[in-house]
């Protein structure tokens, strides 16, 4: 086994909603999710080679990776109100208000409608509509480049290493990244998040005075490639697990919809 170290750079905010937290108030986590990092390995597969099967493949090589991320040495998060579109509201809307025969808003025909946010909207435009809303979302920023660290088995680090070099995104599309370069070196476990049950295993270990521990997402060692794929046909399980993380960040300063943490070892 070996270990690979990415170093990365964000080209601007980016936002990672934290697991089981409403999209209208989305707290996001300070680093990208190892299910993040691990599904972007193989959405570069595919992309650069055009092949599923390779995509596959380079899901099997890391599925059970240990994946560990360096923080820098700041990082801000600012809470912003955004406007969102959503579908569900429609029809709970539609279930509660009462009905009249007249011509849809926006089709334009003569249905039985219902007056939704002072639109009146049919049945079948409301199910396939979607409405205006608010919502909170954390955005983040970081002073400095992100290393991101993977164990891989030794006949996959080229693989894994081409493929690192042309991550563009983690996640969303909005978390747009380039790769400033590649090395094999040992990650230094105390400026990195690990998940508590691995800490567990070296021992004791001195919580910060933040103590943030953060729900992140990983992939499940049982699931498999067409789990993940969506355009897989008929049911799929679960492939993902929730595991908390602690983090090495301390709140240095902090304002009213802001806070900037510093880094700070784990003893």
């Amino acid at each position: 086994m070996i270990w690979l170290g990415a170093e990365f750079e964000f080209g601007s905010l980016f936002s990672y909603r934290i697991p089981n937290f409403s999209p209208s108030f989305a707290i996001s986590s300070p680093i990208p999710g190892p299910s993040a990092i691990k599904l972007a390995l193989v959405s570069s597969a595919i992309e650069a080679t055009g092949n599923i099967d390779y995509g596959k493949k380079m899901f099997d090589m890391i599925k059970t990776s240990e994946v560990l991320v360096e923080l820098p040495e700041k990082v801000a998060v600012s809470r912003q109100l955004i406007k969102r579109r959503k579908q569900e509201l429609i029809a709970k809307k539609m279930q509660k208000g009462k009905s009249k025969i007249g011509k849809c808003s926006k089709c334009g025909q003569e249905k039985e409608i219902w007056e939704i946010d002072g639109e009146l909207i049919c049945k079948d435009c409301g199910e396939n509509s979607l409405i205006s809303t608010f919502g909170i979302r954390e955005y983040v920023h970081f002073s400095g480049p992100v290393k991101i660290f993977i164990l891989v088995q030794d006949e996959f680090e080229r693989d894994i290493r081409n493929q690192l070099a042309r991550i563009r995104q983690f996640g969303t599309s909005d978390s747009i990244v380039f790769c400033r370069k590649i090395e094999n070196a040992e990650p230094p476990r105390n400026k990195c998040a690990q998940p508590i049950d691995v800490i567990a295993n070296y021992g004791e270990v001195q919580l910060p005075k933040s103590k943030m521990i953060l729900i992140l997402i990983d992939i499940a060692k049982n699931s498999s490639f067409e789990d993940i794929n969506p355009y897989t046909k008929g049911n799929r399980k679960d492939a993902f697990v929730l595991r908390p993380y602690l983090f090495p960040l301390i709140e240095e300063k902090m304002g009213k919809n802001w806070m900037i943490y510093k880094l700070e070892p784990l003893a």
